[in-house]
């Protein structure tokens, strides 16, 4: 190959891959927004969930693992991002990041939860989604006692107990 076909052939690939990320920015921008706000909501009751559980809040540890999180939704947005464009189909951008999306913010309602006394079982959400999908598609399920979703932490007098710490 010569020279001049060869900057041709990095002049295409190189066109197409700015196009390509050209494309996967702009479709990125209408989901970021929400997923920034999902994680101030996050790092906000999960400050007062630290407190609650009377935990040191250390200024450094709450900005390392919100820029943590932040970078960590940003390489999800671009997966589902140029995964939907290079398919072309827009559902598995969309089911992607509500999963994400869905994950934090049921963690965001976990740690609402614990500042009011009760407590969260996440493991008994995904159970119940396991079982509303498999519902869906036709198979059936048993009941495994998955317990409640949400329940109050009651002491023996039944009143609201404070979540052990240790």
């Amino acid at each position: 190959m010569t020279e001049e076909n060869a900057l041709i052939v990095e002049g295409g690939v190189s066109a197409t891959l700015v196009t390509l990320l050209k494309t996967a920015v702009l479709r990125m921008i209408p989901y970021a927004v929400p997923g920034l706000f999902l994680v101030l909501l996050d790092l906000l009751y999960g400050i007062r969930a630290a407190k609650h559980r009377k935990e040191r809040v250390r200024a450094s540890t709450a900005i390392r693992r919100t820029v943590t999180k932040i970078v960590t939704y940003l390489c999800w947005l671009i997966l589902a991002t140029t995964i939907a464009i290079a398919f072309d189909k827009d559902w598995l951008e969309w089911s992607m990041l509500g999963l994400v999306y869905a994950n934090e913010f049921l963690s965001i309602i976990g740690n609402y939860l614990e500042t009011k006394g009760m407590t969260f079982s996440m493991t008994a959400v995904y159970k119940w989604f396991i079982k509303f999908l498999a519902g869906k598609a036709g198979a059936e399920m048993t009941d495994d006692e998955a317990g409640e979703i949400i329940k109050p932490v009651r002491d023996a007098k039944g009143r609201f107990a404070k979540k052990d710490t240790k």
